[in-house]
């Protein structure tokens, strides 16, 4: 009989257990943006140049100014920083990823190469921000070409292609 007794002073010790529990349903959402998309407006071009006795390198900062370092000569002002045109939700932070090795670019003949490297932008640390009129940003890319002399890089049209991520932060 105790046994008994026992046992059912544990059956009603774990049945108001049973009885205070309740369901909630939990809500959900989800907001679909519009995705980030980048348009070239102006090429990456570091103009006529020419390379002397030992070369050096050609820089264009984000902001289009080009200097050189080295025997390198300057011919033109038909040069220029990359620039995007960047599409997105209106107001949000979209940043940037530049290439981390060097790019190519290459002879038209396709017997001599230079590299560029040390691409930079303007976007500030934390992103460019989307204007809230027209959802758009401009974006401008700079970078440095490296040449060697004139007898290792013959005179000619080199071209090459270089990818940037533009991504929502």
């Amino acid at each position: 009989m105790k046994h008994i007794l026992a046992l059912f002073s544990l059956l009603l010790l774990a049945v108001p257990g049973l009885f205070a529990q309740t369901g909630v349903l939990g809500k959900m959402e989800v907001e679909l943006a519009v995705p980030v998309t980048a348009t070239e407006t102006e090429l990456l071009n570091f103009g006529r140049i020419v390379p002397e006795t030992a070369g050096g390198t050609v820089k264009i900062s984000p902001q289009g100014e080009r200097t050189s370092t080295g025997s390198i000569t300057l011919m033109d002002d038909a040069y220029s920083a990359g620039r995007f045109t960047v599409a997105g939700m209106p107001s949000s932070l979209v940043s940037i990823v530049l290439p981390q090795t060097p790019q190519r670019l290459v002879l038209s003949s396709g017997i001599s190469e230079v590299t560029v490297d040390e691409f930079t932008s303007d976007v500030p640390v934390g992103g460019q921000v989307v204007r809230q009129n027209d959802g758009k940003a401009e974006i401008s890319i700079g970078a440095t070409l490296y040449i060697a002399n004139g007898m290792s890089n013959p005179a000619g049209y080199y071209t090459g292609t270089y990818e940037v991520v533009f991504m929502y932060n």
